[in-house]
Order: C-alpha cells, then structure tokens, then sequence
C-alpha cells in the first residue's frame, strides 16, 4: 500500500504470540509527532514530511524499539519482544532525541504527575526525588537543584526549549516556575558543556512542557491539591484541542500556602507563600514545517524568614517578603529538507524581582530611636500586608534576556548522525531600587559547536568540538 501526502501506517504486534499490541505508542521524535495502536494493533500517523527517520515503538510490557524509516513509506508491521524491565522513554534533553540505551550520558527523566503523587509542594521539592538531586532551600517556597554539589548559575535550567534567566544567584532565588503545565522533567547530571555551554557545569534541568491534544481530540481538565502541612492548596484547570495541524493549549494555576510546620509543631515564620501561573501555547506543522509557540507567566510571592516568631496559619504576606514576575516566550520553528532539518529556538525572557522590606524594623536595629510598642508593631505590619502593592520596594531588578539556538541535522552518513549549530545570548540587568545586588549591565554570549553521534550493535561513541565568547558591558 502506498500513502499519499506523506501518510505512515502499519500494525504492532507481540513478538512471542503474534497477537496485536493495544495502546502501544508509535512516535517520531525528531518530528515529534506519534500515535497509539488500536485494539488491532492499527495506527495511522499524518502529514509527515519526506526523509529517514528513527521511529521508537514502545508500550508497557515490552521492551521498547527504534527503527530507522524512510518517509514515504509502505505499510509496516512492527514487533515488540516482552519484557518485565520497564520501557524506555524518548530523552529530549540530548540532542539526537533517543533512547537512553543508545545515549552516551546518564538522563534522568521523570513524569511531574508522579512527582506530585509523591507529595511535592513545589517542581524544586518534587525534583529532589529524582535520584542524586538535592534541594537547596529557604523555607518550602524558595528551592532549587543541586547536582553533585553544584546549583545556582552553575545548573542550567531549560523550560520550553530555552535557557531560563531569571537570577538564580542568591540563596533566596529559587526556579520560578510552576509545577503544573510541566510535562516530565530531565536531568543531566555532570558536565554538559558541549550542548548547553561553559555555565552547565554541574549539569542541566530541562523541563518538558506539558504535551499537546492528539489530532482529532480535545480535552478539559480540573484538578487541586490540599497539603495539611502548610494547610494551603493548589488549583489548576486545563483546555487543549487539536486538529491534524494546528494546535492549542491553555493552564491557569493558582496556589497558597501558610508557614510550614517543622517536626516540634512550630512554625517557621514567614515561610508563606502564593503563585498564580498561565501557560498557553499554539502550534501548526504540516510535512515541510512545525513552529511551537508557547508563552508563561508566573508571579510569586514569598516570604523571607529570619527568625521564628509568631505562630500563626494566616496565609497573608508579612514583611519582609519577595514578588517575582516572570514572562517567558518561546518559539520552536523547524523546516524539514529531503535527509536534513533546521531548528531554530528563540526565546525572550522578562524577569522583575522586587523585595519589600520592614524599614521600621532595620531603624531598630541601627539603634535609632522610636516609640512604637508591640501592639503598634504588629499593627504596622498589617498595615504592610494589606498594602504591599503600594510600598516602595528596597530592592527591584529589571532582567530582560534574548536568545536563541540554532541547529543543523545534516543527513546521516551511515551510521553517523551530525549536528552544528550556533547559540547566544543577549541580556539586560537594570536596577531601580534602593538596593544593588549586582550592577546594572549588558552582557552578549555567542557559542558555536558541532558534535557527532556514531551508534553501533554494542556501543555509542559521540565527539564534538564548541567554542564560546562573552562580553559584559
């Protein structure tokens, strides 16, 4: 059978038995595109665009499988071999996009719904389960990742298929990012310099953005979360739709939490927290392009503690507390030739980080002299909650970040898969509060690399050669 306008189809079957494989999935990822088998072990994939690709057929039970196809192509029987180990996922974070048998470098991958399953308040709280990672935190809100001994600037971390900026330095500067609307997360753990730059020296955390609808499908969904810990909730709702080429999805969060309770029974003040967060994203592919445009939106506010104090499950902001604004926009467009493609990312980031403070109370302490009693303390302080919107801010950073990371997949030359491509960076830091944490300044990167994957019976070899310039203004 011969498939117009580039259709691949063919049927799954149980290598052992013979009978069909129901529910298996059936998945291109360079094209990122896939289906699932139906009760027949039948599936269909449209609007593919002509060239070899590595098809990857997995299901639970089996043992996963790839196989190189060349589009178009006739109708094709697979067969998958059972087996109690459990099945391989496609990494994304490796820029060969395989399984992690044919990869050189150790990825963990995990599933954000499982991490939550296992309690997680924060994607920071549920990433210290993956194995080898730690989290270095402030409280339960402020958090981030440390491999092998490392975090801060120099763990990277990816979100929507760029590198996210959003001054993760200071000890009181944690992801920014919500959980919910994040597909799995992976974690490369070591030096990954050669894909991602000099500043991945301790590893990368890549953060797959929750997936489309299938063709043909749409989907709404509500869910919410309620911690007795911090007695606060979490509370998401979702919408996609899809049809056999556009796409579209949408997810509004909201979550607040209380001071965290420690083993004693007290708790630690001003360990409070809320955040609201939208994504969205729209995409479009026929057989010669794909583009994937996505946009976030995060604003968390936090609290900062110092010292334990009053004991209260209000769930109202207290000086002194941190309001962090992120906006991330992202394009993934890819234009697929005979046996090559180009990916082109770019990314544009917008981060403002505000901290209010008690300057009542740091006059105090400077030993200069005022007649304000507990009673009116605590009633300043009120007074700071209920109006923090209109208070001065001691410390406000302005980052506006732009960047982009563009890739060549030459043809494949036997069994040598090739990439080259160049990456930078264009940053702005401007501050115009009272306070200075690093001065303002422009700073310019710009990388170019190459590297080749050579995959074998029994082994996998990968070489590359990259070269990075930085200039800060």
């Amino acid at each position: 059978m011969i498939f117009a306008q580039n259709q691949f189809s063919g049927t799954v079957k149980n290598q052992e038995t013979g009978e069909a494989v129901f529910s298996a999935s059936v998945y291109f990822p360079k094209l990122e595109k896939g289906s699932t088998t139906d009760i027949d072990g039948h599936f269909t994939i449209k609007n593919l665009p002509a060239g070899n690709y590595k098809l990857i057929v997995s299901s639970i039970g089996f043992t996963s499988y790839s196989k190189d196809v060349s589009i178009p192509a006739s109708e094709i029987q697979l067969v998958l071999k059972p087996s109690a180990v459990e099945m391989e996922e496609v990494i994304v974070s490796t820029p060969f996009h395989q399984l992690q048998s044919e990869n050189v470098m150790r990825v963990e991958r995990e599933s954000v719904s499982e991490l939550n399953k296992k309690g997680a308040v924060t994607l920071a709280d549920g990433i210290s389960q993956i194995a080898g990672v730690e989290n270095l935190s402030t409280g339960v809100g402020i958090g981030k990742p440390v491999i092998r001994g490392l975090s801060s600037n120099r763990v990277l971390t990816y979100t929507q298929g760029v590198r996210m900026e959003n001054q993760q330095f200071g000890g009181e500067h944690g992801l920014g990012i919500s959980s919910k609307g994040i597909g799995s997360v992976e974690v490369i753990k070591g030096p990954a310099s050669l894909l991602y730059g000099s500043d991945a020296i301790g590893g990368v955390l890549y953060l797959n953005p929750e997936q489309y609808a299938s063709a043909g499908e749409t989907k709404a969904e509500f869910n919410g979360d309620y911690f007795s810990n911090t007695l606060g909730y979490q509370a998401s709702a979702m919408a996609k739709t899809s049809g056999e080429k556009l796409k579209f999805i949408a997810r509004g969060s909201l979550a607040e939490h209380s001071d965290y309770k420690t083993g004693d029974g007290q708790r630690v003040t001003n360990t409070r927290f809320n955040e609201k967060d939208l994504k969205t994203g729209i995409a479009y592919q026929n057989e010669k392009f794909k583009s994937d445009l996505r946009y976030n939106f995060n604003r968390s506010e936090l609290g900062i503690p110092e010292e334990i104090g009053t004991q209260t499950t209000s769930k109202t902001l207290v000086l002194p507390y941190q309001q962090i604004d992120n906006h991330i926009l992202s394009a993934d467009n890819t234009v697929y030739f005979a046996n090559s493609s180009l990916n082109a990312k770019f990314g544009y980031q917008f981060n403002n980080r505000k901290e209010f403070e008690d300057h009542h109370h740091h006059e105090e302490e400077d030993g200069e002299e005022h007649d304000h009693d507990e009673e009116d303390d605590h009633g300043h302080e009120g007074e700071h909650s209920e109006e923090g919107e209109d208070l001065h801010p001691a410390l406000d950073m302005e980052l506006e970040t732009f960047n982009y990371n563009i890739k060549y997949n030459l043809p494949k030359l036997g069994k040598f898969e090739t990439i080259a491509g160049i990456q930078g960076m264009w940053q702005d830091n401007r501050n115009t509060g009272e306070e200075i944490l690093i001065p303002d300044a422009k700073t310019v990167d710009f990388g170019v690399f190459a590297t080749t994957h050579l995959h074998l019976s029994l082994w996998d070899f990968q070489a590359g050669l990259r070269y990075d310039t930085r200039t800060i203004d």
